[in-house]
């Protein structure tokens, strides 16, 4: 597995990088043989260390997490790496309990525009009025029913994931509601 570390007012020195990378590959191991990659960055802000851990440990996965200490970067990292242990625990049990029922359709692939474009006699310009995207992906879709689409996203530890419904065939997408709760948007057929 390919472990890349930064840091931003922290000294990442030798110890540090053989504690980090000793115990990422025994928290990530244990429930993938071959992870991916792994990236750690420190930083500091007044007498607060951060440490953020994000683990690509199989194809289409990818953990993060995140924890504060005002003792050192040790505890800190010990903390965000205890938090990804703990997920990969839990969903690893979840993955296989859906292995073999979805896959993804690597053909499928969304994309975002940057700006929006107005014709201007024969011409596109930008329409600087529209609001601006912020970056463009590209992003595999997964075909996975709603619950998995679900675990993705708790998985990835983001807002909101769009997915190909096994149910039905339409592109949906689960996000995270402000109350907490999971919202679901399913287009009309």
């Amino acid at each position: 597995m390919q472990i890349t570390f930064s840091g931003k007012q922290v000294d990442i020195s030798e110890k540090l990088r053989r504690h980090v990378e000793e115990g990422v590959l025994n928290s990530v191991n244990k429930y993938f043989p071959a992870p991916i990659s792994c990236s750690i960055a420190f930083s500091k802000e007044g007498d607060e260390f951060k440490a953020e851990v994000t683990v690509h440990p199989a194809k289409n996965i990818v953990l993060k997490g995140t924890s504060e200490s005002c003792a050192d970067p040790y505890s800190a990292f010990d903390s965000a790496n205890q938090h990804i242990s703990t997920r990969l625990r839990r969903h690893k049990n979840k993955l296989s309990d859906h292995k073999g029922k979805s896959g993804l359709d690597e053909a499928e692939i969304a994309q975002q525009a940057i700006f929006p474009l107005v014709e201007n006699e024969g011409e596109f310009d930008i329409n600087e009025n529209a609001p601006l995207t912020i970056a463009e992906t590209e992003a595999n879709i997964p075909v996975c029913n709603v619950s998995e689409a679900v675990m993705r996203m708790d998985l990835a530890d983001e807002c909101a994931i769009m997915f190909k419904n096994s149910a039905n065939g339409h592109i949906s997408m689960v996000y995270r509601r402000k109350d907490g709760n999971i919202g679901w948007v399913e287009p009309k057929a």
